[in-house]
């Protein structure tokens, strides 16, 4: 199993959080990180941002090449166990690949655990880099994915990676 990005668990109340918005194939998405280290993305409507850090724009630009970027995911409180297994799981999900909720579940520990799965998707603080947009129901239905347009966006992400294996020349 691939080992997710670095999990800091953040202990004190950080004095300066940043913030920067930065542009993807289906919308924006806004990431508030402090120092190095990524501790929210949500998806937004706001213009990208003209001057992010480098660090963050490579890890991004990586995650959209279909490599693994390089970032630490920050939390003000570590996960459950199994939280921490289904994050794991969900960041190893190849580029362009999915697996159902129950697949997911399964791979973590506990197979009954499809909707656990979800809830914690659901409040997966670091869409893409944790890709909860490859995590699709047993039928093959696209259920839920946060932010504004939800579904439209968790559509656009996979549409996205499928036409990049596709064509790696492309966009």
């Amino acid at each position: 199993m691939v080992k997710m990005p670095e999990l800091v668990v953040i202990n004190k109340k950080p004095s300066i959080l940043s913030r920067c918005v930065l542009p993807s194939p289906a919308c924006s998405f806004e990431i508030i990180y402090i120092e190095d280290i990524v501790l929210r993305v949500i998806s937004s409507y706001l213009e990208p941002s003209i001057d992010p850090p480098l660090w963050l724009l490579e890890a991004w630009n990586r995650f959209w090449r279909g490599e693994r970027p390089k970032v630490k995911l920050g939390t003000p409180r570590r996960p459950s166990r199994f939280s921490e297994k289904v994050y794991e799981v969900v960041e190893g999900i190849p580029f362009g690949h999915k697996k159902t909720y129950g697949e997911v579940a399964a791979l973590a520990g506990n197979p009954k655990g499809a909707r656990a799965v979800g809830t914690i998707m659901r409040y997966n603080p670091w869409p893409p880099f944790v890709p909860c947009h490859r995590v699709i129901g047993k039928d093959g239905d696209l259920l839920g994915y946060g932010g504004p347009q939800g579904i439209k966006i968790k559509e656009a992400l996979i549409a996205y990676e499928a036409k990049v294996l596709n064509n790696p020349s492309a966009e």
